[in-house]
């Protein structure tokens, strides 16, 4: 006798659902979950309409028809985000891109989309040093040094320095 749904467990996913829940997850944001059920699902001999393969994707993603294959696509999901720190869609899609431009041996492009994806989970960094040569880069005591050096060329053109004390 079958269990109840709400009784169901990762243990009770069928190998076609595991198949189904793998390349749901492996192929996140780039492919339909229609796409997906036709090439698990589909008979070789028979071609599934697009209908009942959006059927069949949408109740195995439903967590009241389908809570077991949910929890593995949950689990599933989770140890693909704690491997790239939640930013799974982009990471995919260039790995994507990478895997495609190695196929077509264009290293520059796949060399390029690795850096990208190494960017997005920070383990390049960019290091930028910027130098401010006007007075807002300044300390304290060198603006003293400053204004004090102005002061005296001032003094030599018939200037007058005036010098300013705050009270409270």
């Amino acid at each position: 006798m079958p269990k109840a749904r709400h009784l169901l467990t990762i243990d009770d996913v069928t190998p076609k659902q595991e198949m189904f829940v793998k390349m749901y997850i492996e192929n996140w944001g780039t492919m339909s979950k229609t796409a997906i059920v036709k090439e698990v699902f589909g008979d070789k001999d028979k071609e599934m309409t697009d209908t009942t393969a959006a059927a069949i994707g949408s109740r195995l993603t439903n967590r009241k028809i389908s809570p077991h294959v949910c929890m593995l696509i949950d689990k599933l999901k989770e140890q693909e985000e704690k491997k790239y720190s939640d930013k799974l869609r982009r990471h995919k899609r260039f790995e994507y891109m990478a895997n495609a431009a190695m196929k077509k041996e264009q290293f520059a492009a796949a060399i390029n989309a690795e850096y990208r994806s190494g960017q997005i989970a920070n383990l390049f960094v960019d290091q930028k040093q910027i130098t401010v040569t006007g007075m807002e880069g300044m300390s304290r005591d060198e603006l003293e040094k400053k204004l004090e050096e102005l002061s005296k060329k001032i003094d030599g053109h018939n200037a007058k320095t005036i010098e300013i004390e705050q009270v409270d």
